[in-house]
């Protein structure tokens, strides 16, 4: 597992991420979910889903007024798999912060949010993005 944190400094933006999340950081993310503004009842039912470990899926949870984001992705399959569940999560972190800053999806600056945010998160999951890579690393 990793945990990746890093700012989008443009915006102001806090965003923790965990790759191929392990059991035992559970207690831990429920904590931070219900600090980053999550209620207790909807925490239950998300944790539920969470401890199922579902290969080949993510979860982002985002409090746009505070800013900050926790990305989950779980173990994949495949290089191909991680790449689809990686895009999937960054477009949703994307999306969130043009609803905070009211980016329209369709401009420049959107395009240029998306690459900082694949660029920044290249530098941790380099690693799963090739199945040489995962063999080596598993």
């Amino acid at each position: 597992m990793i945990i990746q944190d890093f700012t989008i400094e443009k915006y102001g933006w806090s965003v923790r991420v965990y790759y191929e999340l392990e059991d035992w950081t559970l207690p831990m993310l429920k904590e931070e979910l219900y600090a980053l503004g999550g209620y207790e009842d909807d925490l239950n039912e998300i944790m539920d889903n969470i401890a199922k470990r579902t290969k080949n899926t993510g979860y982002i949870f985002s409090n746009i007024y505070e800013r900050r984001s926790i990305i989950i992705i779980e173990k994949t399959t495949s290089s191909a798999e991680f790449q689809d569940t990686f895009d999937h999560e960054k477009g949703h972190l994307a999306m969130h912060i043009c609803i905070a800053e009211n980016i329209d999806p369709f401009s420049e600056e959107y395009q240029y949010l998306v690459g900082e945010i694949g660029h920044t998160m290249f530098k941790a999951a380099k690693r799963f993005l090739c199945d040489n890579c995962r063999r080596r690393n598993s």
